[in-house]
């Protein structure tokens, strides 16, 4: 007996909502795993290096497999565009975050990257002349309120230096969010697996030969086996898996829902964050959790609801 067309529906956008979760509580914890390896001594250029080499055996694999199962080949230009976005994301959007990092909290840089989607709806006012409504009003204002709460208290501890770690986060959030928009169209050509496994290539091969080039002329200082350990965890566990996680999600439920399930991700951060790490978390980190969260909520809710034929980010 077959599956309702409803029921098959329902079941798509339950595995969506899993994925989407799934792979926002993995990526959230990207920040503390990280944070640990500077503590190891490890610099950005050298994390970002052993995170690449780590997971792109994984991701050829995956993506030549991938590639055999395809009954119809993509477009030249359809690899291209994936090529382009996995270098956004993965490439420049990750250098911005991990040096942010060394600047800010665990919990701040989730938080700034959870607003991504109010960029999205910004740009697509700005650029598609999308309306936007009270409701998007509303939400932007408590989403930005609440990163704001928490940029004072951590300028308090960090002084000036916040801003400077806090604005490269943003921008790393900019472009992640020019990611997640025009990723939708890509992957439905290629398939989520596909997409991600050849824009994660392309990136981290381009990453890896910048890498080897800087290591001819200045050679890094010698890892520790946790710092390798942490390397491999932050490959695997907070990139790899959750990049497939977080593609299939956005195949399934689009950009939109998959923000708002992603309200995960600053929840587990700064529990991660407070047990690891030790890091402060009051009434101010609560208050700046529940409306950036509560905002980024009201910005996607709509999507939720809408039909198949409305416009989605």
């Amino acid at each position: 007996m077959t599956a309702l067309p409803a029921e098959t529906d329902s079941r798509n956008r339950t595995i969506g909502v899993m994925l989407a979760a799934g792979g926002a509580g993995l990526f959230s914890l990207k920040g503390v795993v990280i944070k640990l390896a500077f503590a190891e001594g490890i610099g950005v250029s050298q994390l970002l290096t052993l995170r690449m080499a780590f997971s792109l055996p994984v991701y050829l694999a995956v993506g030549l497999i991938a590639f055999s199962r395809l009954r119809t080949r993509p477009a030249l230009k359809i690899f291209a565009a994936a090529g382009g976005l996995g270098l956004m994301s993965y490439y420049f959007s990750s250098w911005m975050n991990f040096e942010g990092l060394k600047y800010v909290s665990a919990q701040l840089e989730r938080l700034i990257l959870y607003i991504y989607p109010t960029m999205v709806a910004l740009m697509s006012w700005i650029f598609l002349k999308d309306k936007i409504t009270k409701q998007h009003v509303i939400a932007l204002l408590l989403a930005y309120a609440g990163v704001a709460i928490l940029f004072g208290a951590e300028i308090g501890h960090q002084g000036p230096n916040a801003w400077l770690g806090g604005g490269l986060i943003f921008a790393g959030a900019f472009i992640y969010a020019i990611y997640v928009t025009a990723s939708k169209p890509v992957i439905a050509r290629m398939g989520s697996t596909l997409f991600t496994a050849f824009g994660m290539s392309v990136a981290s091969i381009a990453f890896l030969t910048q890498s080897g080039i800087e290591m001819l002329v200045t050679p890094p200082p010698p890892v520790t086996a946790n710092g390798y350990w942490l390397a491999i965890a932050l490959a695997i566990f907070c990139t790899v898996i959750p990049s497939f996680m977080i593609a299939e999600a956005i195949s399934r439920i689009g950009p939109g829902p998959m923000s708002a399930v992603g309200g995960i991700g600053p929840v587990v951060a700064a529990w991660a964050a407070v047990v690891i790490l030790h890091e402060p978390f009051g009434w101010p980190h609560f208050i700046a959790m529940a409306l950036t969260i509560l905002g980024v909520w009201l910005l996607a809710k709509p999507r939720l609801t809408r039909t198949a034929g409305a416009r989605t980010w």
